[in-house]
């Protein structure tokens, strides 16, 4: 497997509007270290996805910056990968085919695109389906091939947006876990929206609160348990009380919001 270095993220006062609309992001700063997994929860509206985007370089701040290894992120896009709610999968490929495409558009010899699919399909658990096509595949086998098709980038900077949400919560759960073992094997940084408050403990060791209205960082809560991450940790004490606190975290902010007080 290819050495994969994870990347450092810095954003630094960011707000965002798009047009004459309202100010979707104010004033949002926060830097992550390399391989830093991040969460960011929030009501609908708190502009999640929009700093996924800002991240990505498919838009731009209105004001402050957005840096991944000290540059902006169009500057860096070989670096990233985003993982959306959908998988996005071509149907008339394979699950081999459709992880090679990244490859395949980057003019990568076939042999070696070859070789490279079937190590990413074989590290998510799905190389007995490499020849399968998107319509044979469960969701949770999707999303397992758009893994491993992002990770073709040997990115540095992985940003998810709620890709195990129309998930059963034991496939969601599994999912989670595999993230986190594929994770072991080629580090990077992440930054994965969700609107679960389990997943989000489970998975990262730091928590971002937003609020709306405008978007903005409400609190954040660090979650010291170490890596690998098990099913049985799930059962534990600690992580219940930490999904408590988040949960109490985001129940405040929504009431404030609710009240018109300012968090």
């Amino acid at each position: 497997m290819p050495t994969v270095r994870a990347a450092s993220v810095a954003i630094e006062s960011v707000g965002k509007r798009f047009a004459d609309g309202p100010e979707v992001l104010a004033n949002v700063t926060l830097a992550a270290q390399p391989g830093d997994f991040v969460a960011l929860i929030g009501p609908s509206g708190c502009g999640k996805t929009t700093l996924l985007r800002l991240l990505a370089g498919l838009t731009l701040p209105t004001h402050g910056a957005v840096t991944l290894d000290g540059v902006v992120p169009i500057e860096a896009r070989e670096r990233l990968s985003f993982i959306f709610q959908e998988p996005t999968l071509l149907p008339w490929l394979t699950a081999q085919r459709n992880v090679e495409l990244p490859l395949r558009l980057n003019g990568e010899a076939k042999n070696s695109r070859h070789e490279r699919a079937l190590e990413l399909l074989r590290l998510v658990g799905l190389e007995s389906a490499a020849h399968q096509f998107p319509r044979q595949l469960s969701g949770g086998m999707k999303m397992r091939v758009s893994l491993a098709r992002a990770l073709t980038r040997q990115p540095g900077l992985l940003l998810l947006d709620e890709p195990f949400g129309a998930l059963d919560e034991l496939t969601r759960n599994r999912l989670n876990e595999d993230l986190l073992r594929v994770r072991e094997k080629t580090p990077f940084t992440a930054f994965f929206v969700t609107h679960s408050v389990s997943e989000a403990v489970f998975l990262s060791n730091r928590i971002f609160v937003l609020a709306a209205n405008p978007g903005r960082i409400a609190g954040e809560i660090s979650v010291s348990y170490p890596y690998p991450r098990t099913a049985e940790w799930r059962e534990s004490a600690d992580y219940q009380r930490l999904v408590a606190r988040a949960s109490a975290m985001l129940r405040q902010t929504q009431n404030a919001e609710g009240s018109g007080t300012p968090s």
